[in-house]
């Protein structure tokens, strides 16, 4: 019998191989007996006319949720249902989430039509939800005709299970942690099943069946832990794994020693918060130290917390790790009590000062218009920031707060005043009962919060490359602005020969390569911008110069000859005569009015001119909101 597991678009797995469906083969393949083959349909996706192999413009789709089914990527999809049916499975297990719901639902119901006797299988972070919430597994069952079994939450014994016993030739009839759909098409629910509560006798994930030159990045994700202590209280995910459970330092160490034969150095720490419980975390790290394993975390989750000391972080950077991102939300204490946070904002404070010092990357995720925010609160935010900008490298994400269904908010709505008929529409658009926190207020404090930051110097991290928030240079690139700003600008000369000299050596030239709306709920226009350094002069990023891609919006309904904004882009290196290179320009049309708008992209030698100073011609483009 064989199984295959895939995963549909678009999923984040073109940077590095999925870790379930690893973990998944790895169980199934090993206390099942049976042929396990993973598809990986998300490189598929990435390899399709739609992408090209460009990251950026994945991510964009990825991090814009722009997941619905479009007419003309169809032919796509069904390439994908020709790909799983030349596997020849018997069982094809779909991990789904939100992202790729619809995806799944159009391949698993065309699969069951061509091929009725294959077994499907759904089971992933959709069906992962809190306990309360599980019976409406059943609900969303009865609604997919084709799905013959629902997986909840952890997948590895009950996917094993299933499969044990279609391999003797019996559909099975009852299971715990699944639905089962019977053969006169009633649901039958299995209720839950106990969590593996020794994690170390899980196999390391098997990724054979992910070629590695497929993949953009040079780490792997791994975890230390499955679950969590946080009881917060716009989570959904709190409770998806259950109770919080550690592999043992020697489990750890001996799966990186197999990474470290296979190549790989460097790893992307996925656990909810690694943290949750200090001591077995403090142990893992000292097992690597001991054994002198030479890995790299280049990225991993933390809650703040007042067990963190200077000297916990000082062992974490010994074990090698170098970015740490904190899960911080808010700056009030008010809004941290009301979100279940458990902590104190002077904790949070101490944690990235000792971090920092501890010569650690802070990189933190902050969320704006939770139930009870006030601009009293907001400007709490403002100032834990602003006190504490020395200590952050970066900014993970600014987002306004989402009620989400089955989150811990939702078990008392009165608690926090919402406005029930509000809830669960796309966008998210709730309010709160006297109409005050609404998305339009909550998205305004979004813009300012990315303002702030932008104001101190604090950049947001850039997932696009390869899956790892790479922090720009902006702190370094600020300063030697300061220090530019410190010396006479030559400025642009009066005599035309200084001119035209300086036109030899500062030319470019520009074009928008491609131009599409990315949501259109929110109006996200992406314009991927192609740049050609087409003088005599090598653009440095050292040095007394700084060589950037803008952006000038003008509104054609109002003051044409005006620039209502900027926008810049960072150039990726040193770019010498006749290098090219793409950069990615969003416009977002939430805080824009809606009409035409002319932009013009040209390069700007931050604080001498724009090269359209020197009369050389930018490129103009044109888009409507």
């Amino acid at each position: 019998m064989k199984l295959l597991l895939t995963c549909p678009p678009i999923f984040n797995h073109v940077y590095t191989p999925s870790l379930p469906l690893g973990y998944l083969k790895a169980y199934v393949q090993k206390h099942a007996e049976v042929e396990v083959k993973v598809l990986d349909l998300e490189y598929a996706y990435f390899c399709s006319p739609f992408i090209k192999k460009r990251s950026f413009l994945y991510f964009d789709k990825m991090a814009f949720c722009d997941h619905t089914m479009k007419e003309e990527e169809k032919p796509v999809y069904d390439k994908f249902v020709s790909q799983i049916i030349a596997e020849k499975p018997d069982v094809v297990g779909f991990r789904v989430a939100h992202s790729n719901f619809q995806i799944t639902r159009y391949i698993s119901q065309k699969l069951k039509y061509i091929c009725p006797k294959i077994y499907i299988i759904y089971g992933g972070r959709y069906f992962c939800v809190r306990e309360p919430y599980r019976p409406w597994v059943v609900e969303w069952h009865e609604k997919l005709p084709d799905v013959d079994c629902i997986v909840k939450n952890e997948g590895e014994e009950t996917l094993c299970e299933i499969v044990k016993s279609l391999k003797s030739g019996l559909k099975p009839t009852f299971c715990k942690g699944a639905t089962l759909r019977s053969s006169n098409g009633t649901i039958i629910d299995g209720g839950n099943r106990d969590l593996i509560k020794d994690i170390d006798t899980i196999p390391f994930p098997d990724f054979s069946d992910f070629p590695r030159e497929n993949y953009l990045s040079d780490y792997l994700r791994i975890i230390f832990s499955r679950g969590c202590i946080g009881q917060c209280v716009y989570c959904v995910e709190n409770d998806m794994m259950g109770t919080i459970r550690y592999r043992s330092p020697a489990n750890v160490a001996e799966e990186l020693k197999l990474r470290l034969s296979q190549g790989y150095r460097k790893f992307q720490v996925c656990d909810l918060a690694l943290n949750s419980c200090l001591r077995p975390l403090l142990d893992i790290c000292k097992e690597i130290i001991a054994q002198k394993i030479d890995v790299e975390f280049v990225f991993s989750e933390f809650r703040n917390s007042p067990a963190l000391k200077k000297n916990v972080f000082e062992l974490l950077y010994k074990a090698g790790f170098r970015t740490l991102c904190f899960g911080t939300e808010s700056g009030s204490q008010r809004i941290l009590d009301s979100m279940g946070k458990g902590v104190k904002v002077e904790t949070i404070d101490q944690n990235f000062k000792d971090a920092h010092s501890a010569g650690l990357k802070i990189i933190v995720y902050m969320m704006v218009g939770f139930p009870g925010e006030t601009e009293e609160t907001f400007q709490e935010t403002l100032d834990m920031i602003s006190r504490n900008k020395e200590f952050l490298n970066g900014v993970t994400a600014v987002s306004a707060t989402e009620v989400c269904a089955t989150s811990i908010i939702t078990d008392d709505i009165e608690k926090f005043g919402l406005n029930a008929a509000t809830l669960y529409h796309i966008p998210d658009a709730w309010e709160t009962k006297d109409g005050k926190n609404n998305l339009a207020w909550r998205r305004s404090l979004e813009q300012r919060l990315c303002q702030h930051f932008e104001r101190l110097g604090i950049p947001m991290t850039d997932f696009s490359a390869d899956g790892n928030p790479r922090i720009p240079r902006v702190k370094n690139q600020l300063k030697d602005l300061q220090r530019l700003n410190r010396i006479i600008s030559p400025g642009l000369p009066q005599d035309e020969a200084e001119k035209k000299k300086l036109r030899s050596e500062y030319a470019a030239e520009l074009t928008v390569k491609e131009k599409f709306i990315i949501n259109a709920v929110n109006k996200i226009v992406t314009l991927i911008v192609n740049v050609k350094n087409t003088g005599s002069k090598k653009w440095l990023l050292e040095g007394n110069e700084w060589f950037r891609v803008g952006c000038k919006i003008y509104n054609m309904q109002k003051n044409k000859a005006q620039a209502i904004k900027e926008l810049r882009e960072d150039v990726p290196g040193d770019i010498a005569t006749g290098d090219e290179f793409q950069v990615l320009f969003r416009i977002i049309g939430g805080p824009l009015p809606k009409g035409k708008y002319k932009l013009k992209f040209d390069m700007v030698n931050e604080r001498r001119f724009w090269f359209e100073d020197l009369g050389i011609l930018p490129f103009v483009s044109y888009i409507e909101l």
